[in-house]
């Protein structure tokens, strides 16, 4: 046996280099996030939950028992953006309310984008959860609304978290991007009633 291990030494060691590189960089990678990108909230009945204000969440689809725990978090309504699926069922008896805005990936709408932003800044309904399927491309892109017209980032600081800060976005999405791309910010901000952002 140790004369196996010996002969194999070379190869061992270079196994442990390679493991050694992934762990530091995975390390790195999440030292380097960037503080101001949604954050995570580890929690096992709600799939890819994050934080991105103190008054919006994001996530994939909750069970029954996600729900009860987003009671527990404080939030106190959940948009749900999935054209056939409805959260009543899962709802019940819990205290949050729902607003469905029915979306597809492959079809949001600036309509979309200002009913959206009307909840997400409407403290009688904040904290809220927004959510789709996977909570990655067209949650992915209204949180990236949110930053636009609410937070006043620049379209390329709010598509670099969509698509790089660890979602699970679906580069087949890319007209998501385009999407984003082509917003008029002010008209999606006026329409939703939003005060100007000063510049700062």
């Amino acid at each position: 046996m140790r004369n196996t291990f010996d002969r194999h030494r070379g190869r061992w060691f270079f196994l442990f280099l390679v493991l050694l590189s992934a762990a530091l960089g995975i390390g790195a990678a999440s030292a380097s996030r960037p503080t101001n990108w949604a954050q995570p909230v580890v929690t096992p009945d709600v799939p890819n939950l994050f934080q991105v204000s103190p008054t919006l969440y994001r996530s994939a689809q909750p069970g029954a028992a996600g729900m009860r725990e987003l009671k527990k978090l404080g939030i106190k309504t959940v948009v749900n953006l999935r054209s056939f699926h409805s959260d009543a069922d899962i709802l019940a008896d819990t205290g949050l309310a729902v607003e469905a805005i029915p979306t597809t990936a492959w079809g949001l709408t600036e309509a979309d984008a200002v009913r959206f932003l009307k909840i997400a800044v409407d403290t009688a309904k904040t904290p809220i959860l927004v959510h789709c399927q996977h909570g990655a491309d067209r949650t992915g892109a209204l949180v990236a609304v949110y930053r636009l017209a609410v937070q006043g980032w620049t379209k390329e600081e709010a598509i670099r978290e969509m698509t790089d800060g660890g979602y699970g976005f679906h580069a087949v999405w890319a007209n998501l991007i385009v999407w984003i791309k082509e917003l008029d910010v002010e008209r999606l901000r006026r329409e939703a009633g939003l005060a100007a952002i000063s510049a700062s």
